[in-house]
């Protein structure tokens, strides 16, 4: 049986929920069977975790700062407040059955929170030291900024390359970066854009979009969720 992988969905204001079609496919092209989450009760969340093989929390919304201890920044952008509250309890209880793990953009900056972390709730405006730009304003396979990443990392042993380019969709971004992630890859000016755990068995985030590149063909990205589903696999047949 192919692993089921649970893909958490934006929330709209209607109460709508919306997932751009990349998300799932690159799920399907590595092997899996893409589940989309909704806003599931926390008394349920549970015996989600327990049905799913492995979760997926895509882009989105900014993160309300009390789960990191702040409070609202100036420029902090839209929130989702029920969904950062089933996504902080949803990636905890998957951490705690270790079941694998990818974060893309708000779903990297939702593991650095939901694991002890904090953000940058606006780079522009919060970092000190110079900032690139972070929020391309091209089309998603545009390859915006150069990244580097740790040769001593699963990271690097997944993408077999240590220094290439990047899309860019974020104002926010990591800020302290606690265990059990470790930082593994930067942007030139500093921002963390990949972390993985070195306690858990597959637990990864990404700053970049690796799905936009996977589905359009690129290697190294395609072996990332090449990887993925091995090891959600592995952990099915457990």
């Amino acid at each position: 049986m192919k692993p089921i992988v649970g893909i958490t969905a934006e929330v709209k204001p209607d109460g709508s929920y919306y997932m751009p079609p990349v998300y799932p496919n690159a799920i399907t092209q590595a092997g899996g069977i893409p589940l989309l989450i909704p806003l599931v009760p926390g008394n349920d969340l549970e015996a989600m975790c327990k049905q799913i093989d492995a979760l997926f929390v895509t882009g989105g919304e900014d993160i309300d700062p009390a789960y990191y201890g702040q409070d609202p920044h100036v420029h902090l952008g839209k929130i989702a407040p029920r969904l950062d509250a089933m996504e902080h309890e949803l990636v905890q209880k998957m951490l705690e059955l270790d079941k694998p793990y990818i974060g893309v953009c708000r779903g990297l900056h939702m593991l650095n929170v939901a694991t002890g972390g904090s953000l940058y709730q606006s780079i522009h405006s919060q970092r000190e030291e110079e900032v690139m730009q972070h929020k391309q304003d091209a089309e998603r396979t545009h390859r915006s900024h150069p990244v580097k990443v740790e040769k001593d990392s699963r990271m690097y042993e997944m993408l077999q390359e240590d220094e290439f380019r990047v899309n860019s969709y974020h104002h926010q971004a990591c800020n302290e970066v606690t265990g059990p992630l470790r930082v593994v890859a930067r942007a030139t000016d500093g921002i963390v854009e990949g972390v993985e755990s070195t306690e858990h068995s597959f637990v990864f985030g990404f700053q970049w979009h690796p799905e936009e590149f996977a589905q359009a063909g690129d290697e190294p990205s395609k072996r990332i969720f090449k990887a993925y589903i091995d090891a959600a696999t592995k952990r099915k047949n457990k």
